[in-house]
């Protein structure tokens, strides 16, 4: 558990939003390995934009992870 002040509280929005990203990340990450294992034609384009997707969604995960625990402000 995270060591919590009287004055520090866990925001749920924060919460939730950081594991919807970090679910949308992880998943983003697997359709890109499934991808370039079975993919018949490489796509340069498909790939940009699937690790935009997946650094924007662990960013935003790690971000609000660090904001709901006060690591950062």
């Amino acid at each position: 558990m995270l060591f919590q002040t009287e004055f520090e509280v866990i925001s749920m929005p924060l919460w939730v939003f950081a594991w919807i990203f970090l679910v949308i990340g992880i998943i983003a990450l697997i359709i890109l390995m499934i991808y370039a294992k079975y993919g018949r034609e490489f796509s340069m384009k498909f790939s940009i934009i699937i690790i935009a997707i997946i650094s924007i969604s662990l960013a935003f995960s790690v971000h609000f992870f660090l904001l709901n625990s006060g690591l950062i402000f």
